[in-house]
């Protein structure tokens, strides 16, 4: 029942320690890195309580680029959950060569900026002064909260949780 519409790119309205935990769920790869990610970074560890925890989900990139370099289509066409003629469910799109599957990923017309592994989720948020960054799965946490996450795009993401040092 709440809604709230800020910019993420900007200081947030909430109190400094006023959270427990922050999600993101594919939201990541739509601003820019490095400036507007560390930002949205160091704003969301102002916002955790001491021991809170910030839950990231992005499309991986890793997975899409081991996919890429395997022979064949079958491990993009996996991944990437593909109808017959190699099109796109969730696009619509059909596509002649696994570049274009990987600029579609990572591009997705302009609207991805970025595009995460692990490692860069890693450095980004220990830059910021988090700590016990994970790499998780779906539905799985270190926190005491149950994730939120969507089920059906745990085939192509990657999850990662980093706490706030009490």
């Amino acid at each position: 029942g709440i809604s709230c519409v800020v910019d993420c790119r900007t200081d947030q309205p909430f109190a400094a320690e006023s959270a427990r935990l922050i999600f993101t769920e594919h939201f990541l790869e739509h601003i820019d890195y490095p400036a507007d990610a560390r930002y949205f970074f160091s704003e969301c560890f102002r916002i955790l309580q001491p021991g809170g925890l910030i839950r990231i989900v992005v499309p991986d990139a890793e997975k899409y680029l081991r996919a890429y370099c395997d022979e064949g289509w079958g491990a993009l066409e996996g991944l990437r959950q593909l109808k017959d003629g190699r099109s796109d469910p969730y696009f619509e799109v059909a596509y002649q060569t696994k570049m274009e599957l990987v600029n579609m990923i990572f591009r997705q017309w302009g609207e991805h900026k970025f595009a995460y592994d692990f490692e860069t989720l890693k450095n980004a948020l220990e830059g910021c002064g988090f700590t016990r960054v994970s790499k998780m799965g779906c539905g799985s946490t270190l926190g005491t909260e149950p994730p939120i996450d969507l089920p059906e795009r745990a085939h192509e993401s990657l999850y990662v949780e980093a706490f706030k040092p009490a």
